[in-house]
C-alpha cells in the first residue's frame, strides 16, 4: 500500500482526542474514543500488510514480530525508564512499587489485565497513574498474538473465506461488549475479547479495500460522512455511557469510511492533509506514549493544568517531547540501515531486562521505602493504620459466598454477640475498637461487612464488578438478624453519600472527585430519573430499619461521615519529603463536608426520625469547632482519603458506645 497522508490525519484526530480529554477540555466529552479510532487504524495496516504477504508468499512470522518490536519497544522502553527516574523522586512507595506492577505487565503486554485488577479508568485517580495508557498497547499485541496465525490458518479458504471468519468473530466481540459492558464495565473496557471487534473493522476493511469500485463522487460522500462521526463521536458522545458497546460504533464506522474511501477528493481529505495534522498524525506514537506520564506526573506533583494557557503549554511540551522521541528513538529503531539487527535486538533486551529487575526490586522492597526520610515513611505507615483483624473480617464479592454468616467475625468478650456491625469498608474499620471496648462490658458484636456494600437489601450499585453479589448479601444479612432473636442492637454504616450520590463532587483540596459507584433499585434502570431513585433508596433503607424494629431490634444509624477524598497520610508524606514542617494538627473547614453530604445527612435524618433509629453523628467528634481534622497531635485520623485510621476511630467510638449502652 502505498503512503496514505489521510491515514495520519486520522492518528492525528485520535491522539489530539486523547490527550485533550485527559487534559480535562470538556469539549473533547467522549476523547478517549481516539483509541478506537487507533485501534481500527491498526487492524487496518496490519491486516492489509498479512493479506499481500499471503497473496505473494512472502509472510514470514519472525519478520512480523521484528517489525512491531522495532516499532513498538524503544519508544516504549523510554517512557518507561524515564517515567521510573521521574517516579523515584515524586512517588510514594506504595504508589512506586504499583508502578513497578503496571511497568512489568507492560513488558509482557498484559498491563490491560493488571488495569482491569486494579483501577476504574475513568475514575480521576486514574490520570496519576503513568502507564495505565499502555492497556491499549497490550490490547493491540494480544490481538496480533493470534490474528497472524488465524490467516495460516485459514488462507487456504482463500481471502473470501478468511472475511467470513473474521466477520463471525467480529459480531461475535462485539454482541460481548454489548451484553456485558453495563455489568462488567471494566472488563469490557479493558480485555480483549471485548476490543477485539474494533481491530477486526480495520481487518475487515483492509480485506475489502482491495475490491471497491471506483467512484469519486460516492467515495467523496462517504470520506466526509465518516469524518463527521469520528469528530462526533470525540465531542457529542455521552462521557458516562457504557464503553465499548453501542456507542463505539459511530467513531469505528467513521475510521472505516475513512479508511476506505479517504483516498477520493473530498473535503474530510483537504482537512486530514494538512501539513500540520499530519505532522502530529506522524509522531502520533510518541505523542500517545509521553502524554499520560507528563500529565500523570504534574497531578502526582500537585501542578495539574488548569485553564487554557496551562493546558496549552503543556500540550506544546507533549508534542516537542514527542517529535524529539520520535525522531531520535522511533526512527532510527525502525529501519536496519541506522539500527541493524544485533544492535537493536542487544539494546531492546538489556533495557526490558533492566525494567523488569527495578519492576521486580519495587515489589519485593514495597516501593524502594529508602528513598523518603524517616519521618515521610512513619507517615505513610499510616495508610496500614486499620485493626488488626480488618482484612480477614471484612469479606470481598469474589469469597464472601463461602463465608457463612454464622461464622463471621465476632469481636469483644466470650459471650454470644448481641450486636451486629452491618456495612461495608466503613463499617468494618470500626469494629475492632468496638470490640475492644464491649469486652470490658462483657459484651461481643458479629462483624457483617461487604467491602463497597451498603446494608440496605433491594439495592445494587452500578459500575460494581459481581454487583449482584452485594444484593444477595444484604438480603442473607436481614435474614439472618430477623431469624435470631439473640441480636439486640443492630449498627447500620457506609458510605452513604457516595451510595446516594452520583454526581462529581470536589475533595478538600479542590480537586474534582468522580465517585462511579451509586446505588439503585434491584430491577431498575441505572440510568432512570435522579429523583425516583433517591426515593426508592429512602424507601429501601427506612423499610430495612422497620423490619428490624419491628422484630424488637434497637437500631443505630450512623451519619455519613467525613471524608477528605484525599489519601492524608500520603499527601502529607509528600510535604515532608519536600522539607515541609506540619503542624501537630491539621484541618479543613467544615463546609466542605457539610456541603458534600447536605443532602445525604437530611435524607438520614428524616429517615431516623420516621422508623425510630437512633442517629449518630460520628463527624462531631472529626469536626468541631467549624473544622474538620485530618490531623489531631501530630498523627493522621485517616488511613487514606475516606476510611478512618486506629487514631480516627478512636475518636468516634465512644459515641457509638454511648448508644448501644
Amino acid at each position: 500500500m502505498t503512503y496514505r497522508q489521510e491515514i495520519d490525519g486520522l492518528r492525528a484526530i485520535a491522539v489530539m482526542g486523547v490527550i485533550l480529554y485527559h487534559l480535562g477540555l470538556t469539549g473533547i466529552s467522549a476523547g478517549y474514543a481516539g483509541v478506537d479510532v487507533f485501534f481500527v487504524i491498526s487492524g487496518f495496516l496490519i491486516g492489509g500488510i498479512i493479506a499481500r504477504q499471503r497473496e505473494t508468499g512472502s509472510f514470514r512470522y519472525r519478520d512480523f514480530y521484528a517489525r512491531r518490536a522495532r516499532r513498538i519497544l524503544p519508544a516504549l522502553f523510554t517512557v518507561i525508564l524515564v517515567s521510573a527516574v521521574v517516579g523515584w523522586f515524586t512517588m510514594m512507595p506504595h504508589e512506586y512499587r504499583y508502578f513497578g506492577g503496571g511497568a512489568f505487565s507492560t513488558l509482557l503486554f498484559v498491563s490491560n489485565i493488571w488495569f482491569f485488577e486494579l483501577i476504574d479508568y475513568f475514575n480521576p485517580t486514574a490520570l496519576k497513574d503513568p502507564l495505565i495508557h499502555t492497556w491499549s498497547l497490550a490490547v493491540e499485541e494480544q490481538f496480533y498474538m493470534f490474528v497472524p496465525l488465524l490467516f495460516g490458518l485459514l488462507w487456504r479458504f482463500g481471502r473470501q473465506g478468511v472475511f467470513i471468519v473474521f466477520l463471525l468473530l467480529w459480531t461475535a466481540s462485539l454482541a460481548t461488549a454489548i451484553l456485558t459492558n453495563e455489568d462488567h464495565p471494566m472488563a469490557a473496557f479493558y480485555l480483549i475479547h471485548t476490543r477485539a471487534w474494533e481491530l477486526f473493522s480495520g481487518v475487515l476493511a483492509a480485506l475489502l479495500f482491495p475490491r471497491i469500485p471506483t467512484n469519486e463522487r460516492l467515495h467523496a460522500a462517504l470520506a466526509n460522512l465518516g469524518l463527521v462521526l469520528i469528530l462526533g463521536g470525540l465531542t457529542l458522545i455521552p462521557h458516562n455511557v457504557p464503553w465499548p458497546g453501542g456507542w463505539t460504533i459511530i467513531p469505528v464506522a467513521g475510521t472505516v469510511l475513512v479508511l476506505l474511501f479517504g483516498q477520493a477528493p473530498s473535503l474530510a481529505r483537504r482537512a486530514l492533509t494538512l501539513r500540520p495534522v499530519t505532522v502530529i498524525g506522524l509522531i502520533s506514537y510518541s505523542a500517545y506514549l509521553w502524554h499520560q506520564p507528563a500529565i500523570s506526573f504534574l497531578e502526582i506533583t500537585g501542578h495539574r493544568p488548569t485553564g487554557a494557557t496551562q493546558i496549552i503549554a503543556v500540550l506544546a511540551a507533549v508534542l516537542g517531547v514527542s517529535w524529539l522521541s520520535w525522531r531520535f528513538i522511533e526512527q532510527p529503531f525502525r529501519h536496519k540501515s541506522t539500527m541493524p539487527r544485533i544492535p537493536a535486538i542487544t539494546a531492546l533486551s538489556l533495557t526490558g531486562i533492566a525494567i523488569a529487575g527495578f519492576a521486580i526490586g519495587a515489589h519485593i522492597t514495597k516501593g524502594y521505602p529508602d528513598r523518603l526520610p524517616p519521618n515521610a515513611n512513619a507517615l505513610m505507615a499510616y495508610a496500614a493504620s486499620y485493626s488488626p483483624g480488618y482484612k480477614d473480617c471484612l469479606a470481598v464479592r469474589g469469597t464472601v459466598a463461602s463465608q457463612p454468616i454464622e461464622s463471621r467475625c465476632i469481636h469483644g468478650a466470650d459471650v454470644p454477640p448481641s450486636i451486629v456491625l452491618w456495612g461495608d469498608s466503613h463499617a468494618a474499620v470500626l469494629a475492632y475498637t468496638l470490640g475492644q471496648e464491649l469486652a470490658k462490658r462483657n459484651m461481643s458484636l458479629r462483624e457483617l461487612t461487604l467491602s463497597s456494600c451498603e446494608p440496605v437489601p433491594g439495592l445494587i450499585n452500578a459500575g460494581q464488578t459481581r454487583a449482584p453479589v452485594c444484593t444477595k448479601f444484604n438480603a442473607d444479612v436481614l435474614a439472618y438478624l430477623l431469624a435470631t432473636p439473640e441480636i439486640r442492637t443492630v449498627i447500620l454504616n457506609g458510605a452513604w453519600n457516595s451510595y446516594f450520590r452520583k454526581t462529581t463532587s470536589k475533595n478538600w483540596l479542590g480537586e474534582p472527585v468522580d465517585d462511579l459507584i451509586y446505588a439503585y433499585p434491584v430491577g431498575q434502570n441505572p440510568d432512570m430519573p435522579d429523583a425516583d431513585r433517591k426515593t426508592a433508596i429512602r424507601n429501601a433503607l427506612a423499610k430495612t430499619i422497620r423490619a428490624l424494629r419491628d422484630a424488637g431490634k434497637t437500631v443505630i444509624l450512623i451519619q455519613a461521615e467525613p471524608r477528605p477524598d484525599f489519601s492524608v497520610p500520603s499527601h502529607y508524606a509528600n510535604k515532608v519529603w519536600y522539607g515541609e514542617t506540619l503542624p501537630a494538627d491539621i484541618a479543613y473547614p467544615a463546609s466542605l463536608y457539610l456541603e458534600n453530604t447536605a443532602e445525604t445527612r437530611d435524607l438520614l435524618a428524616q429517615i431516623a426520625k420516621n422508623t425510630g433509629a437512633t442517629l449518630i453523628n460520628t463527624a462531631s467528634a472529626i469536626c468541631p469547632n467549624e473544622e474538620c481534622l485530618v490531623f489531631k497531635n501530630n498523627e493522621p485520623l485517616f488511613a487514606d482519603g475516606s476510611h478512618l485510621s486506629l487514631q480516627g476511630v478512636a475518636l468516634v467510638a465512644p459515641l457509638i458506645l454511648d448508644a448501644i449502652q
